[in-house]
């Protein structure tokens, strides 16, 4: 199992790399110069000489090779560079942000786990049950509805009609940890919708092959019960498909924090890569885009680490 995990994780570094030459020169790619955009923010008149101070201090005065192995040497130092726009460390900027995009976004994996395997399990044990048709109505809703549209039926509905809960913003849960819940509950629902239409149909797939193996219907004709067989005997092999389907949508979870915490009005680093995207904060953008590959990456491998788990065989692969 540790070459296994070796083998993994050397293979992830190539990613990286690719990922990481990706958003430094796309970032360059974007019209517009961030320095005139600084200097035209300023509305003031600027020298000549300032603009040169100006891309000296940021590195832009570099060819741009060099620009993209000064950013990777300082990423591993832990130095991911001054931001354009508030002169702030961007380590110092995006750290804050974490907390929120975290605590909402594996809020909402548990939860669509927790509801959607057990059910598309029913599903799977009751075809054409009305079981299977609220399944199957569950997953027609949770992929067709987006985001915004489903935040703000939950606002309107659940804060503003029978006010519940709090309609945005967001609470740490050091300072006040009950209230903090509240104002995690709803986007987390609406990150959730989606990743439990899919897990259902995945889970309901994944048990209905299960359920067709010649000692399933032992376990049955042993006299034993359904929950029992579900779960003692089904669960191990049908969660196979299933973990990998989950650790996928860690990516949609951090796409979807985007338009959520817009939405509920959520310090995130959703709304952070929305905002520097569009004022050329290549520093910050270029971190959180990264940041979100690693995240991606980290929970493949975990994935991998859980399928070996799962099913030894894949370890020796």
């Amino acid at each position: 199992m540790f070459a296994f995990i070796i083998r993994r994780t050397l293979a992830s570094i190539p990613v990286l790399i690719l990922v990481s030459l990706i958003v430094f020169f796309l970032m360059r790619l974007l019209p517009g110069d961030i320095i005139d955009l600084i200097v035209g923010q300023a509305q003031v008149e600027v020298s000549e000489e300032t603009i040169a101070e100006l891309r000296l201090q940021y590195g832009l005065d570099e060819p741009i090779y060099v620009q993209y192995f000064n950013w990777v040497g300082g990423m591993l130092r832990g130095d991911f560079g001054l931001s354009f726009r508030s002169h702030q460390p961007v380590i110092d900027i995006i750290l804050p942000r974490l907390v929120p995009t975290l605590q909402i976004g594996l809020t909402a994996l548990v939860l669509s786990a927790a509801f959607a395997i057990p059910f598309g399990a029913i599903c799977a044990a009751r075809p054409n049950s009305v079981w299977d048709r609220i399944g199957s109505m569950l997953t027609f809703v949770g992929a067709s509805t987006p985001y915004f549209l489903a935040g703000g039926l939950l606002i309107y509905f659940v804060a503003f009609r029978m006010r519940m809960l709090p309609p945005s913003g967001f609470v740490l849960p050091t300072v006040d940890f009950w209230a903090s819940m509240k104002h995690t509950i709803m986007p987390a629902i609406t990150l959730a919708l989606s990743l439990v239409a899919i897990l259902i149909r995945q889970a309901r797939a994944s048990f209905s092959d299960v359920l067709r193996h010649p000692y399933i219907r032992t376990a049955y004709a042993k006299g034993l019960g359904e929950t029992r067989v579900l779960i003692q005997h089904a669960l191990k092999n049908a969660l196979l498909p299933i973990v990998t389907i989950l650790g996928l949508q860690l990516g949609t979870v951090f796409s979807g924090a985007v338009v959520t915490e817009t939405v509920f009005a959520i310090p995130g680093i959703g709304r952070l890569l929305v905002d520097s995207i569009l004022g050329r904060d290549y520093p910050i953008v270029q971190a959180l885009v990264l940041l979100i590959a690693v995240a991606v990456v980290v929970a493949t491998l975990i994935v991998d680490i859980v399928y070996g788990i799962l099913d030894p065989r894949a370890s020796r692969a």
